[in-house]
């Protein structure tokens, strides 16, 4: 698994092989509180805004896995923004305000007019992607990965320990993720006490809230990951979501072209999530 993480967090590869290459434009928006973030868009048809995993940005997650080239291939375009201290995105001066994630997609999606979007979310992303749902967006679909009930609804327990661990690198309580998150950190020139406001600015969802979300959710994680507790408890407490496993753990899936596969396909289909998960399952 050492290996997984260490390409994830490595520089960006070259981007998987294509029929039809990408032309991708990238600009800068205002975000929440007037830092300027980035993103990045490519393709036609309906939107796709991707929420990248801590510790990354679009190229690292979305372009170079493969992810951005399946959904545009699918028909539709992508918006992938790098989330605030992190890929070209700045680093407020201060502390983060509450939810200051979400906040910021709020504010792509006033700079691009964006009428009707779906979401697919990773981690972090997919953390955020609900608290955008909470505070009133309404994606025409939407896909949760690398995400489970606990990085849901008690955000704070995921959170403390990754900020243990880009604090104290090798004398962590696991040095071998403390070195590989310390070495991320100085390959992508990152800021510590910036990851760590923007890991204090999360907001942790009540179930009550996770409940009145009606958007149509696949909870997509790999099969060895429950790192956020679990996926199949957080799809049973959203009304309108189904859990779908796929080969891998938290950080090898990313780059299995059956994730970008079926991202594209569910984000295409009409059909109810149980029913598209069980088809894609057999």
């Amino acid at each position: 698994m050492a290996s997984a993480i260490s390409a994830l967090f490595a520089a960006p590869a070259r981007a998987p092989a294509a029929t039809t290459p990408l032309e991708v434009q990238g600009g800068q928006y205002t975000g929440y509180d007037g830092t300027q973030l980035f993103y990045r868009r490519t393709g036609k048809g309906p939107t796709v805004i991707l929420l990248h995993r801590f510790l990354s940005d679009g190229p690292r997650n979305w372009f170079n896995t493969g992810v951005a080239q399946a959904i545009c291939d699918a028909g539709l375009s992508v918006v992938a923004p790098d989330a605030r201290a992190q890929g070209l995105s700045a680093a407020s001066p201060g502390p983060d305000a509450k939810d200051v994630l979400a906040m910021d997609v709020e504010a792509l999606i006033r700079t691009l007019g964006l009428k009707s979007f779906h979401l697919f979310g990773y981690a972090i992303g997919a953390r955020t992607a609900v608290r955008l749902m909470v505070r009133g967006a309404r994606p025409e679909r939407c896909i949760l990965s690398g995400v489970g009930i606990t990085g849901v609804v008690n955000v704070e327990r995921i959170d403390a320990p990754n900020i243990e661990t880009i604090r104290a690198g090798r004398n962590a309580r696991d040095p071998r993720l403390g070195i590989l998150v310390q070495s991320a950190i100085k390959l992508q020139k990152l800021k510590p006490a910036a990851l760590i406001a923007v890991l204090k600015s999360e907001v942790s969802t009540s179930r009550a809230e996770l409940a009145q979300l009606h958007t149509p959710i696949l909870v997509m994680n790999a099969a060895k990951d429950n790192i956020e507790g679990s996926p199949a408890e957080l799809a049973a407490a959203l009304p309108e979501a189904a859990v779908l496993r796929l080969p891998g753990d938290h950080f090898s899936v990313l780059r299995d072209p059956k994730l970008a596969q079926t991202a594209a396909a569910f984000l295409k289909s009409r059909e109810p999530p149980a029913r598209f998960a069980a088809a894609a399952a057999l």
